[in-house]
């Protein structure tokens, strides 16, 4: 298997939360919300579709860009008003913006 290696020219920027009253930020709301629990759940808020969904990867659009997880014995437990809830082994993480 080949390996590839990304470069971008884009310049990130992170917002690094301090305190609770930095979340009513607009820009931070807006964008996607990620809760791992270890590597067996992940819940995400902020999603607009499942675009790929097999039992060892899931990908998901959201509002801006996508997020996909690789691993194995996925199951999508919830999927309710943006909110979605994966369940299984997970091994990676992606995000293509």
């Amino acid at each position: 298997m080949a390996k590839f290696k990304f470069k971008s020219n884009k310049k990130h920027r992170f917002n690094f939360i301090k305190n609770d009253n930095d979340i009513t930020n607009y820009e931070l709301i807006n964008q996607l919300h990620c809760e791992l629990f270890f590597n067996k759940k992940a819940i995400i808020e902020g999603c607009k579709k499942i675009l790929d969904y097999q039992e060892n990867y899931v990908k998901i659009g959201l509002k801006k860009g996508n997020i996909g997880f690789i691993g194995k014995d996925f199951i999508i437990t919830d999927f309710e008003d943006e909110k979605i809830t994966i369940c299984g082994n997970i091994d990676s993480i992606e995000f293509c913006v």
